[in-house]
């Protein structure tokens, strides 16, 4: 179980939903089947998930020390995997990846796109090596590659196309809404980043981290928590009032799956004192994760048949 605990399963098992939602969201717009076909997309996901799984497989080599002291029930690499073990899964899931990568840019004769995944994975280890100790730097890095996983299903999605000779994929306001998709992913993401360093300040400082807890203190971390926030929920409410343009559908849709949540949240945040409300708060923004991927084919869905 600990080689299937330490590439955090649920995190890639949303990692995958939210590609293949995307992947159907954007047939269900389509009246002929020009875009991936099923087995390229399964090969371009696999890849994605295989990259993924091996930087939490290295971040787990490096934080071995700070993970004694900030979750010692979950500690695989050493007590449960060898150091060598580690590093092998590691390299294995790393190089699969890239091969499946680098495959998936020669079926759509577009090589450029392979360096996207050597791209990534380089990122992935300067992040776990070198840029985690960095406050917001870090956290903008791991967050930018969550919402990468979605923006390289639909380049590949649009090459597909482009080769088929279709000019467009979608229409103006759908650019605009996967657009602000992809932001608000990045923005929950950046926000459950500093939370975990929140709740990871003991062993983040014991090993010297730099970090934003460590350098202006929890209670300020979480303020400006709820900021962010209630930022991404003044954009989310300006989208709505720009976006819905009077359709009360998609108005509901929008204050359900995104301005509730965010005020929530931030009031949690500015509330936060304990281990406890942090542990929330992170469960929160997972299920916020979660509404935000069934966002786009709602608002599409509607868009249609409205």
């Amino acid at each position: 179980m600990a080689y299937l605990k330490i590439i955090r399963p649920f995190n890639l098992f949303m990692i995958f939903i939210a590609q293949l939602i995307l992947k159907l969201s954007l047939s269900y717009l389509r009246d002929v089947g020009t875009e991936l076909s099923f087995l390229e997309f399964a090969t371009l996901s696999l890849a994605t998930l295989c990259i993924a799984a091996a930087g939490y497989i290295h971040n787990d080599i490096v934080d071995i020390k700070a993970d004694r002291i900030n979750k010692p029930n979950e500690i695989y690499v050493v007590d449960n995997i060898s150091l060598r073990n580690s590093y092998t899964y590691f390299i294995s899931l790393w190089s699969i990846g890239i091969t499946l990568g680098i495959y998936s840019a020669f079926i759509l004769e577009h090589w450029a796109y392979a360096s996207l995944f050597i791209g990534v994975s380089v990122a992935l280890y300067a992040y776990n090596s070198y840029l985690q100790r960095i406050p917001i730097l870090g956290n903008v890095v791991t967050s930018g590659l969550v919402a990468f996983s979605l923006v390289i299903i639909w380049l590949f999605e649009a090459r597909a196309l482009e080769l088929s000779g279709v000019e467009h994929m979608l229409t103006k306001e759908g650019h605009t809404l996967f657009t602000f998709v992809v932001v608000l992913a990045f923005m929950i993401n950046v926000l459950r980043e500093l939370v975990k360093d929140v709740q990871d300040i003991n062993g983040d400082y014991a090993m010297e981290y730099r970090t934003l807890p460590i350098i202006i203190g929890s209670k300020r971390t979480m303020l400006l928590c709820a900021l962010i926030a209630l930022g991404s929920l003044f954009n989310s409410a300006l989208f709505t009032f720009i976006f819905a343009d009077g359709s009360l559908p998609i108005t509901i849709v929008l204050f359900i799956f995104t301005i509730i949540p965010l005020g929530y949240i931030a009031s949690q945040c500015w509330n936060a004192e304990k281990t406890l409300d942090y542990k929330l708060i992170a469960r929160l923004l997972k299920g916020l994760m979660l509404l935000g991927i069934l966002l786009f084919p709602l608002i599409l869905i509607i868009e249609r048949y409205a």
